[in-house]
C-alpha cells in the first residue's frame, strides 16, 4: 500500500495532476471538482421536503443521542468503581494497537464508506437549507479514503437556528439510519451473504453507531458540540461558560472511562 502511495505521489507530481483538482500531499490527496458540488446540489434538489424531514428527525434524534451516550458513560463510570464486574470496556479506535493487523483492511474500507455517508449528508442538508458549499472534496490517504466537505462559514452563521442545527445532526443521523438499516439486514439477509462482505458490512454497522453516538457529545470541535453551542449562544453571557463548563466535564467524563478500561481490561484489540 506505500508503495503504490509513493508511485501515485511521484506520477501526481510529474502529470502536474493539480490542473484536473487534485491537491496532492506527501501522506494525503484531495480531489475537488465543481461536479461533486453540483452532484450534491443535484441530491440535496431531489425530494427538499423529504430531506427536511428526516433534518428534523435527525435534530430530535442526536437529543436522544446525547442523553443515551451520557446514560452510557455514567452507568459505566458508576460500574467501574461499585460493580466492576460489570462495568464494559472502552477503548479507543487505533490502527495496531486496539485495530488487529488483519483486521485493518476491514476497518480502513469500512471507515471510509462511513465517512463519506457522514460528510455527504451533511452536504445535502446544507442545499436543503440554503447554504452554499464552498468546496466538496473525495479524500484519498496512505491508509484510507473519505470525504470532506466545507460549508460557506459566513453563510451558516446567518442561517436560523433550526438551520444550523438540521446541518450539524445530519451527518450522525445518516450513520445512525445505516446502523439500524443493517441491523434489519443482517436478520433477513445475514445468512446467506458472504463471508468477506458479512464482515465489511458488520464493521459498517459497528462504526457507524459508534460514530453516531460518539460524534454527538457536546465536546468541540464534534458535531454535539457545535449544536451545544448553537443554543448557548442564545443564553447570553452564561453561555460560553456554560458551553465550556459541559465540554471539559464530557472530555473527563470520557478519559474517567477510557484510562478505568485500560486499568481493568487493558488493550482489548478487535
Amino acid at each position: 500500500m506505500t508503495l503504490g502511495w509513493i508511485a501515485f505521489y511521484i506520477s501526481a507530481y510529474l502529470l502536474k495532476l493539480d490542473r484536473f483538482g487534485f491537491e496532492v500531499h506527501p501522506l494525503y490527496a484531495f480531489y475537488k471538482s465543481t461536479r461533486l458540488n453540483s452532484f450534491i446540489e443535484h441530491l440535496g434538489c431531489l425530494c427538499p421536503g423529504l430531506w427536511r424531514v428526516l433534518g428534523n428527525i435527525g435534530v430530535a434524534a442526536s437529543l436522544g443521542q446525547i442523553i443515551f451516550m451520557s446514560y452510557l458513560l455514567f452507568i459505566n463510570l458508576y460500574r467501574f468503581f461499585y460493580l466492576p464486574e460489570r462495568a464494559s470496556p472502552v477503548m479507543p479506535l487505533i490502527p495496531g494497537v486496539t485495530i488487529r493487523t488483519e483486521s485493518l483492511p476491514w476497518f480502513l474500507a469500512a471507515a471510509g464508506v462511513v465517512i463519506l455517508l457522514h460528510e455527504l449528508s451533511h452536504g445535502i442538508q446544507c442545499v436543503v437549507e440554503e447554504v452554499p458549499i464552498r468546496s466538496s472534496a473525495i479524500l484519498l490517504a496512505v491508509v484510507t479514503f473519505g470525504g470532506a466537505v466545507e460549508p460557506d462559514e459566513e453563510e451558516l452563521e446567518k442561517a436560523s437556528t433550526t438551520s444550523k442545527v438540521r446541518i450539524f445532526a445530519a451527518g450522525s443521523m445518516a450513520n445512525l439510519a445505516t446502523g439500524i438499516i443493517l441491523i434489519v439486514f443482517f436478520i433477513l439477509l445475514g445468512d446467506a451473504l458472504p463471508e468477506p462482505l458479512y464482515i465489511f458490512l458488520q464493521w459498517v454497522y459497528f462504526l457507524s453507531i459508534n460514530i453516531a453516538l460518539v460524534n454527538m457529545l457536546p465536546i468541540h470541535p464534534l458535531d454535539g458540540g457545535r449544536i451545544f453551542k448553537v443554543f448557548v449562544s442564545t443564553w447570553g453571557r452564561r453561555g460560553p461558560i456554560i458551553e465550556r463548563v459541559t465540554m471539559y466535564s464530557f472530555i473527563a467524563l470520557m478519559a474517567s472511562n477510557l484510562i478505568l478500561s485500560f486499568i481493568r481490561f487493558g488493550i482489548i484489540p478487535l
